[in-house]
């Protein structure tokens, strides 16, 4: 009896202690979270107001260039000024997606937090002076640079700190173009790493919280229109085919942009090693193709009207505007050009432009919805140059509506495997 009670006692100890042991380890798990959670808080509140005071100094740097077109032919001695700056205080981090690739693939050096303020100046001064550049690259950077910033004072591992620039990348697009959903997955494709992974879950949570402090700041992002699309065979078939010519297209466009974007890179650095001569050439080049054709519709974003007549992102959806059959090829030259040289920004929002200009001239020509096909022209343009369809979808479906997402799904991801595997961005072997 001794001995049996013995046994039931020292049993109940044993259980006790692993009750003891499990709860100590929920604590620790518990205030992990809330660590992680906090710094999560933080990052989140950091890039949306970033992001709020980046949007706020490019719509102004933009309204300020309509109302001084003059400021275009200053655009050389930006560029002068620029290229001197990266040449001699900021060499580290000129070539911003290499050094956030390289730190995750190949474990280089750490993304400096310089680089969030030298992108931010650098992207409106390229729109100030008039520069066709988009903003992605911006988001992408200075999210990563403020996350890495803050994960060198809480990552204890390498593991941790990659993920914290994921975050970082995710709030920093997610804010920036007011998608968040689309900002989580679009720094898992842009870094190359698995979708499904617990890292979808802080990316999400970071993005949306960016998202909504940058709404906090009073931001209003690009409206465009939902598209209504009713979902039936009826109405569906009869365009099916129309949506993989236009695929098709935006494809062999795409594969031209990137081609020619890597191409000119390429040319310029070994015509003009020197960076201030490199974008002073650029420049000189920009306002020269400003001046041949005679608008400055393709200058800058593209998103801001400088007159009711000009074209811009949002008119290719309507109806009443046919899009030059060279609207897109223009804006392509301006874009390769003015990022070949090293202006800063990025390529989503000319891409855009880019692939609802296409799509807007390819329904005038095969008789389509013209709202429909400058929808899933922009963001399958996107995909196709970027290799980030899933990103790319859940944009679409961000910005144009739950009632897009068949054709948007049908046009994007073919045209995102008939565009190659080479995508604008630096390929890993590269870094």
């Amino acid at each position: 009896m001794t001995l049996t009670l013995n046994w039931i006692s020292a049993k109940i100890q044993v259980h006790i202690r692993q009750v003891g042991a499990r709860l100590r380890r929920t604590g620790m798990f518990s205030r992990k979270v809330l660590k992680w959670l906090l710094v999560l808080a933080v990052v989140a509140g950091l890039v949306g107001s970033a992001a709020a005071l980046f949007l706020w100094a490019l719509d102004t740097a933009t309204r300020q260039r309509f109302s001084a077109p003059w400021l275009i032919y200053l655009l050389p001695l930006a560029g002068v000024a620029m290229g001197f700056y990266y040449r001699h205080y900021g060499k580290h981090v000129s070539s911003g997606n290499h050094v956030i690739l390289g730190n995750v693939h190949a474990d280089k050096n750490p993304v400096p937090f310089v680089l969030a303020p030298s992108i931010i100046i650098a992207t409106v001064a390229t729109h100030l002076f008039g520069g066709s550049a988009g903003r992605e690259g911006t988001a992408v950077q200075m999210g990563a640079a403020i996350a890495a910033g803050c994960g060198r004072w809480v990552a204890t591992t390498k593991k941790a700190a990659n993920l914290l620039m994921f975050c970082g990348i995710s709030a920093g697009f997610g804010a920036v173009f007011g998608t968040p959903f689309a900002g989580a997955v679009f720094a898992l494709e842009f870094t190359g790493h698995r979708l499904i992974s617990r890292k979808i879950i802080p990316c999400l949570l970071t993005a949306l919280a960016a998202d909504q402090v940058c709404l906090a700041w009073g931001i209003t992002h690009t409206p465009y229109p939902v598209i209504e699309f009713t979902r039936s065979f009826s109405t569906y078939l009869p365009i099916v085919w129309k949506l993989l010519f236009a695929a098709a297209v935006i494809a062999l466009a795409s594969r031209f942009f990137i081609v020619a974007s890597h191409y000119a890179a390429g040319k310029m650095r070994e015509w003009f090693p020197h960076e201030a001569l490199r974008a002073g050439v650029g420049g000189i080049v920009v306002v020269a193709l400003f001046l041949m054709v005679g608008t400055g519709d393709y200058l800058g974003l593209g998103v801001l009207a400088e007159n009711k007549d000009s074209l811009t992102l949002p008119r290719f959806f309507s109806a009443e505007v046919h899009a030059p059959a060279t609207a897109w090829l223009w804006k392509l030259v301006f874009t390769v050009v003015t990022l070949s040289v090293g202006f800063k920004g990025g390529e989503v929002t000319p891409l855009f432009f880019i692939g609802a200009a296409l799509g807007n001239a390819l329904a005038w020509f095969l008789n389509a919805p013209v709202d429909l096909f400058a929808g899933v022209g922009m963001i399958a343009f996107f995909a196709a140059a970027t290799k980030t369809p899933w990103a790319s979808v859940i944009m679409g479906i961000e910005l144009l509506g739950w009632h897009v997402y068949a054709p948007l799904a049908v046009c994007t991801l073919m045209a995102w495997k008939l565009s190659g595997k080479n995508s604008v961005y630096p390929n890993r072997g590269d870094l």
